[in-house]
């Protein structure tokens, strides 16, 4: 899984992680060429250091410790696939389906005027001395607007190929149910009743106001070891169109220089 930055990438974790096959965990970079964190992974899968550092030395390849870690995941979680959410994925594409040529990919779009609103908000996370932390670094309106068009381009050049599965993150919180019986056709994988009704479930009025990584706040929020939050609750659509009010009108002026021509490509209201 990939796209944008802020595009709702981990909430479609989040959904796909529930259905009863797949294990959808916490972001690895395992798929971006040697930007993979060994100490990242044993905290956020809780596997044990030296496990890991055995597995990467017993690797010919990072594809090959890639297939060593996934068996491990499934594994562990006592399901038949793994699905792995990186937002930079969308960028490596050749690289990912040259070694891994049976994998699906699915790729999320965000209106990026919204994805825009969303990243200029929110820190990068950086592994320091004590750890991830979330450190804000302030970029220009033009680079986001050119970040969301590169990470769109990319995965859309893939929309010819069978294994290219592609959803819009508007369609996802308006409906959630409808939007994943969507993703398990495109990937191969049963969406049964139980878990549609679970994951279809959409926020009131009242539970909304989570952006495009989460689902509304309604229950029980818990600190993953990765220090991302997941919320256990319904989706929410709160986000959607957020530009209206957060961008200025010289604000959206500029962002419509840099992305109307691909706005209006992927039909959305400009």
């Amino acid at each position: 899984m990939g796209g944008a930055p802020r595009s709702g990438t981990t909430l479609l974790r989040n959904l796909l992680d529930r259905h009863p096959g797949i294990r959808a965990g916490a972001e690895t970079k395992l798929f971006v060429p040697g930007a993979f964190n060994l100490a990242w992974l044993a905290e956020a899968y809780e596997v044990p250091r030296p496990e890991l550092d055995a597995m990467r030395r017993s690797s010919a390849s990072q594809a090959a410790f890639i297939d060593a870690f996934a068996v491990h995941v499934r594994t562990a979680a006592g399901k038949g696939r793994w699905a792995e959410k990186t937002p930079q994925n969308i960028r490596h594409l050749d690289w990912i389906l040259a070694r891994f040529p049976g994998a699906s990919v699915i790729h999320i779009i965000r209106d990026g005027r919204d994805v825009i609103c969303s990243m200029r908000q929110h820190p990068d996370w950086r592994w320091l001395e004590s750890g991830w932390q979330k450190v804000p670094v302030p970029r220009s309106l033009a680079w986001y607007a050119q970040r969301w068009l590169a990470d769109t381009a990319a995965g859309m050049a893939w929309q010819q190929d069978s294994r290219y599965v592609e959803v819009r993150y508007e369609d996802l919180v308006s409906d959630p149910g409808a939007t994943m019986r969507a993703v398990c056709d495109g990937i191969g994988e049963p969406a049964g009743v139980d878990w549609l009704t679970l994951v279809g479930r959409r926020a009131g009025p009242a539970e909304g106001g989570g952006d495009a990584g989460d689902v509304g706040q309604t229950a029980d929020a818990m600190d993953q070891p990765t220090g991302r939050l997941d919320y256990e609750g319904a989706v929410s659509d709160a986000s959607v169109g957020r530009w209206r009010t957060e961008l200025s009108a010289a604000e959206q002026r500029e962002v419509m220089r840099h992305c109307g021509t691909r706005l209006r490509e992927l039909g959305y209201e400009v």
